[in-house]
């Protein structure tokens, strides 16, 4: 959006959030509504009229939920899940790197993510908590964004926002401390450098902490973790037509290890004993340009240029235990650049756009193997994928209260694959291309006043590649497709204070990327040798019982089923559910604001149990499956206003300390989610 044209006016439809002057408003009931908009899709809708199932959640109700990251976002969201801090997530009973076992330096995955328009790497996607600090607008993306972003969103997108400088002088900052050694501190601010032509702004936000699982081997802490981000972004208006915005952004990412062990068939909660001190370490640079040019009231040209550098390295116990010592150590490093143009216009009748894209990603990996300090084996290669594409959409209101909506992507991608080296099977170099047609195609229907309808059908893709995994059969596999039919419904009645949103969905699943084992039974191979379905609902209401207090409910159902896969080795998955996806996901809401700015809020979640292994008999059928817990898990968050400037803040996770394992594996490490966990912070706005 061009900085100069934003202005706030009455929402339309069923979104909006109250602005906090309303909540002061003790003379009439006159809420002032400042409307929610969904840019995600790169033409700006209001919530009510956007088709796409969405959770939006601004920067107010951040605070209000006292959410410090991404994982706090997901935490409570039904249609998505996630495991082991944020290490396995996934929407609709997609995981982030979809169902195949590509290895952790590959470059395809099945959900994007973007801050500030710039893509993150995919280690950062399951590594980094993804810190909210000074972040304006999260946008989670339900389903499909192919049409619209491109490889990697077949399942979904989340896209992230952060604030932007503006001519008002701003500043804030935070101090905050915690259970488990949690401590940090965090400011952002700016204004003007040269009045009505340049600002800046500046946000930093550093976090450390022990971590909730203890290493009885090596007596220590065994999740420490260490988070800092520092952005800068500058604001240039060479005339009344042109918006230039550059933004550099630094990320640091240091964690240990995440399992616990399983004693005698009984789970150890918050212990692992392992004679390694294990890590992952993370480091990316972002630097990203976006100019928007106004050619007239009805056509922008808009240019987002972005490069992200990122490091990554690891230390791991192969073995996870304090009985040996082997050790995988391991570095990739990558580059992932993108040029983007796109082509709006905008009339009361009409909203288009035309782009054209170019992303070149790289990564040089390099794994090595150590038994007991002594070189056991080594995997390293590299990978390229050059990806073209020319995509458009076309909102078209032709005729009162009937909108058609289509779009299209034609996509190109290159990957050339150069395994040099690797010890546990044969090397190889491989280059592949490969393209998709990715239409969308949906009409939506004004009922009355303040009521939507729609139909949506639209192809998901993602690309394919080469197993770049140590000791996998490094060969070709090809593109994965999705087509979803989806009925979206939005409403709103009693003056707006109720809103609701629905989505049913049916999607198909063909060619879908899979992990085989050779006919030798040697090494694993990515075959298209799986067909799913997905079928589900996704449900959300707001109620506004007063303008003191808001009420939220929120569900999904998601059944995710394989019909037809059959594994290298005859264990036949046709008919059984998606590993790690919950069927129902329930949260629940409230929100009480006092006249005298004390604000309390508290959610209330729950999630049904998924399937992490299945159990096979002798002739390749399930017999029986190992499954996570299902849990209901209770939140509290406050804040209250010390003084007009000063503000404190608690918070609650977790309240009654509910134990529960998220990746039940067979083994006897496995994955379990956080204990209680409560925190104090500070906070300063000018």
């Amino acid at each position: 959006m061009p900085f100069k044209r934003r202005t706030w006016v009455l929402a339309i439809g069923s979104a909006y959030y109250l602005a906090p002057s309303a909540w002061a408003d003790t003379v009439t009931n006159v809420l002032e509504i400042a409307p929610i908009t969904v840019t995600g899709e790169k033409i700006n809708r209001t919530l009510a009229q956007t088709q796409s199932s969405v959770v939006v959640v601004t920067e107010e109700k951040l605070r209000e939920h006292g959410d410090k990251d991404l994982v706090d976002v997901f935490a409570r969201t039904p249609g998505v899940y996630n495991q082991a801090g944020n290490e396995t997530w996934g929407i609709r009973g997609v995981p982030v790197s979809g169902f195949d076992d590509q290895g952790p330096a590959t470059l395809n995955g099945a959900i994007s993510v973007y801050v500030d328009g710039a893509q993150q790497p995919n280690r950062a996607l399951t590594l980094s908590p993804t810190p909210l600090w000074d972040a304006e607008q999260v946008e989670v993306f339900l389903g499909p964004q192919s049409t619209t972003q491109g490889r990697n969103s077949l399942a979904g997108a989340v896209v992230i926002q952060t604030k932007n400088p503006t001519f008002e002088p701003s500043f804030s900052a935070q101090t905050n401390v915690g259970n488990y050694g949690e401590h940090g501190a965090a400011v952002a601010g700016g204004g003007a450098l040269v009045q009505d032509k340049i600002a800046g702004r500046i946000a930093v936000d550093y976090q450390e902490g022990d971590g909730f699982i203890r290493n009885v081997d090596l007596h220590d802490d065994a999740n420490p973790r260490r988070t800092s981000n520092a952005r800068g972004k500058l604001l240039i208006l060479p005339t009344d037509d042109v918006d230039v915005l550059f933004t550099y952004a630094h990320n640091e990412h240091r964690q240990g290890d995440r399992s616990v062990m399983r004693v005698n068939d009984k789970v150890q909660y918050y212990k692992i004993s392992s004679d390694t001190q294990a890590f992952d370490n993370l480091k990316q640079d972002t630097l990203s340009a976006k100019v928007d040019y106004r050619l007239n009231d009805a056509w922008t040209l808009t240019s987002l240029t972005a490069n992200t550098h990122s490091d990554y390295s690891a230390r791991l116990d192969f073995d996870q235990s304090a009985t040996a010592n082997d050790v995988v150590l391991r570095n990739q490093d990558g580059d992932l650049f993108s040029q983007e143009l796109r082509l709006g216009y905008q009339s009361e009748t009409l909203r288009s756009f035309v782009g054209a894209y170019y992303g070149n990603t790289t990564n040089n990996f390099h794994d090595r193997l150590l038994f007991d300090k002594v070189l056991g084996g080594t995997t390293k290669g590299d990978t390229r994928i050059q990806n073209q594409a020319l995509f458009g959409e076309i909102n078209w209101t032709f005729v009162p209260r009937w909108t058609l909506i289509t779009g299209l992507r034609l996509d190109h991608e290159q990957n050339d694959t150069d395994i040099d080296q690797d010890d546990f099977s044969s090397a190889g170099k491989v280059s592949k291309s490969f393209n998709a047609v990715l239409p969308k195609l949906g009409i939506d229907y004004e009922l009355a006043t303040d009521q939507f309808v729609g139909f949506m059908v639209r192809k998901g893709y993602r690309g394919g590649g080469v197993n770049v995994r140590a000791g996998g059969g490094h060969a070709a596999y090809d593109p994965e497709y999705t087509t979803t039919y989806e009925l979206s419904y939005r409403g709103a009645w009693q003056e707006k204070t109720l809103r609701a949103r629905a989505n049913l969905y049916y999607t198909d699943w063909k060619d879908q990327q899979v992990s085989v084992l050779d006919d030798a039974g040697n090494f694993v191979h990515i075959y298209n040798a799986g067909r799913s379905e997905i079928k589900g609902l996704e449900l959300f209401v707001e109620k506004d019982v007063s303008r003191h207090l808001t009420l939220t409910a929120g569900g999904a159902v998601t059944d995710g089923k394989y019909k037809d896969f059959v594994t290298g080795n005859g264990e036949d998955m046709s008919g059984e559910s998606f590993l790690h996806s919950p069927k129902y996901k329930v949260s629940l809401g409230g929100t009480y604001r006092l006249d005298n700015g004390l604000s309390l809020n508290t959610d209330v979640t729950y999630q049904a149990a998924s399937p992490s292994q299945y159990q096979f008999n002798d002739a390749g059928k399930v017999t029986g499956e190992r499954k996570s817990d299902n849990y209901v898990l209770v939140n509290f968050n406050g804040q209250y206003p010390l003084t007009q400037n000063v503000t404190v803040s608690a918070y609650v996770k977790n309240a009654f300390d509910k134990e529960y394992v998220t990746n039940n594996r067979v083994d006897d490490i496995i994955d379990v989610g956080a204990p209680r966990t409560l925190g104090l912070a500070l906070r300063y706005d000018l």
